[in-house]
């Protein structure tokens, strides 16, 4: 489904450390699918999973800052498809994942998922033209580190920031020439990418 934050997606094999989440690969279930997209009064989840036979439910969670989770609903195994609603009214961005339990009682998480359509991206950039060397960033989940490319795919600079959020400045070097830029944020399993433009 297309989004208006289109350039955010989840990396499928970014490095990640975390055991529950590449566990994934020596289960049974596989998600092949994932959408959550927001509604009126509500989050539309919908996804598609693979080689279910050893699996015997789903529990869709929810984070607002990308460590603590609750639980938006459960589905029993069915058919391999699945769509789910999440009553909210927080109109904001959530990550998702889905924590799978096998018929042998152990539960294993999906990768992280970052909600589409939503009217706030997970992270804001600003000023978007710029003429000094800061670059502002307002950051609503924990980010691990940032990749500055030039327009064809060079990378320029990066820091890791050590999963920090809140608003932070970023320095960008001060050799950088005139033109368009892509600043890339990258979480815990999801990036998001936001264009800027040196004038200076």
């Amino acid at each position: 489904m297309n989004s208006a934050y289109s350039q955010q997606h989840v990396i499928a094999d970014k490095d990640n450390t975390r055991p529950e989440i590449t566990a994934q690969v020596a289960t049974p279930a596989k998600i092949t699918y994932f959408s959550a997209i927001q509604r009126n009064g509500y989050n539309d989840i919908q996804w598609t999973a693979l080689s279910e036979q050893d699996t015997r439910r789903y529990i869709v969670e929810y984070s607002i800052d990308g460590i603590n989770y609750q639980t938006a609903g459960e589905k029993l195994v069915v058919n391999g498809t699945y769509d789910l609603k999440h009553y909210t009214r927080d109109t904001g961005t959530f990550l998702y994942r889905i924590r799978m339990e096998k018929k042998d009682g152990r539960f294993y998480n999906s990768n992280l998922f970052l909600m589409e359509g939503s009217d706030i991206p997970p992270v804001k950039i600003y000023p978007t033209i710029v003429e000094g060397n800061i670059v502002n960033a307002i950051i609503d989940f924990p980010v691990e580190r940032i990749n500055v490319t030039s327009a064809n795919g060079q990378q320029v600079f990066a820091k890791e920031l050590g999963e920090v959020s809140g608003t932070i400045r970023v320095n960008i070097p001060s050799s950088l020439n005139k033109g368009m830029y892509l600043m890339t944020f990258y979480g815990n399993g999801w990036k998001t990418t936001s264009k800027f433009i040196i004038a200076r």
